[in-house]
């Protein structure tokens, strides 16, 4: 009977540690998707064209560069369960208190917030998941990931609900703050709150080198991190601006359009695990490239809000498997420490989402926003191309 209690207690702590890990990326994911439905009534607001809009987006990849090097010691310092809630809790105020704001500097301020915020969850749970995954003796990252998607969906569709049914940018923001910010201190309470134990395990088993050096192929991966990174942070900040101004769509219904790319990237980061072990990582890779490509190019070209609902589907079936391979891959290359590889190719990836709305601001001004897709889907091109290149053929 003891064995049994003991085995119960086990179970329920196992659950509540994938649970509260899970609800961490989930979060992340509703703030998040919430800002896109956001957009239009921010831009319209301010009375910004694109190519200041864009320059506005840029504070949300300066805040999350800017919290890169930090977030790390953070988290060994104060552990998991503190940096996941603190950065949740203030994403969520400042998601909020843009809602209030038509000051381009405070909208500004609270972008940069939200951005460092986002590495702060982001980080916080990454560490976490690895930790659970190490004491459960199973993969789980697939799912974790899904619960972020999945999370994406449910803030897209929320704020858009909210703001088609009749309540203000302001209310939708504030209600969509609060509840997250109750279930990130509530339902996080499991995570970890120290690291030290599994660091100290992991540095017995750290491979020594001389000196520092990045094989190339690290900076590759790292620039297809770049490129996609920044290919969905366009998407985040741009498609709703598009859905309004280049198909007449209404603001209130905009923000369901990104639904479209978010659902169909979390049903496919779901059967990830099994498309991987059948295709492999390159044929996964590379096949995805193309639907994403092929996405942009039907999103730009189709003047129809339907080509909006298809591209961003496609965009959302090749691209949610794309990220993760070519992390995992990073870390399997021989010549650098898998710590300092990941750092490496996610620190670029987060370039790419502080660039990527910037960039396709400026193209859309001095062409339209059709042009910035097209360019987005000979980018991810490249990244296809690559993936035949530099995963090796075990990978198909």
């Amino acid at each position: 009977a003891h064995k049994k209690i003991c085995a119960h207690i086990k179970m329920k702590k196992d659950s509540s540690m994938k649970l509260a890990n899970q609800l961490s990326y989930g979060i992340l994911g509703v703030l998040e998707a919430a800002w896109a439905p956001m957009v239009p009534y921010v831009k319209s607001g301010m009375n910004l064209d694109d190519a200041q809009f864009g320059q506005l987006l840029f504070s949300m990849g300066v805040g999350s560069l800017c919290a890169l090097p930090v977030v790390g010691p953070l988290v060994n310092r104060f552990g998991p369960r503190a940096i996941a809630i603190i950065s949740g809790v203030l994403m969520a105020l400042a998601l909020a208190v843009i809602s209030f704001s038509d000051s381009k500097l405070m909208v500004s301020l609270m972008l940069g917030c939200i951005g460092a915020s986002m590495i702060g969850v982001d980080v916080a749970s990454s560490v976490n998941a690895i930790i659970v995954e190490k004491i459960l003796k199973k993969p789980l990252m697939s799912g974790f990931h899904a619960g972020y998607s999945l999370g994406t969906i449910i803030g897209a569709l929320t704020m858009s609900v909210m703001l088609s049914v009749g309540f203000n940018l302001s209310l939708s923001a504030v209600f969509l703050a609060l509840v997250m910010g109750v279930m990130m201190v509530i339902g996080c309470q499991p995570l970890f709150n120290e690291v030290k134990t599994f660091d100290e395990h992991n540095s017995q088993r750290e491979v020594k080198t001389s000196g520092f050096r990045i094989p190339p192929v690290i900076i590759v991966l790292g620039l297809m991190c770049f490129i996609m990174y920044g290919s969905e942070g366009a998407l985040l900040s741009w498609t709703t601006v598009f859905a309004t101004q280049n198909r007449g769509i209404s603001p209130e219904h905009a923000g369901y359009f990104y639904a479209f790319f978010a659902v169909s990237m979390t049903a496919i980061r779901f059967a990830g695990n099994r498309i991987v072990e059948k295709a492999g990582r390159r044929r996964t890779v590379v096949i995805g490239g193309l639907l994403v490509t092929l996405g942009f190019m039907l999103t730009a070209i189709i003047p129809h809000y339907a080509g909006i609902m298809i591209g961003l589907t496609l965009i959302g079936l090749g691209a949610g498997n794309i990220v993760p391979q070519v992390v995992s891959y990073a870390g399997l290359v021989k010549g650098i420490k898998i710590s300092y590889a990941i750092s490496l190719v996610n620190a670029l990836g987060y370039c790419g989402t502080m660039c990527g709305p910037v960039i396709i601001g400026y193209v859309s001004k001095i062409s339209s926003l059709e042009i910035s897709f097209i360019v987005l889907a000979l980018s991810v091109l490249a990244v296809a191309a690559a993936s035949i290149k530099i995963l090796k053929p075990s990978d198909k």
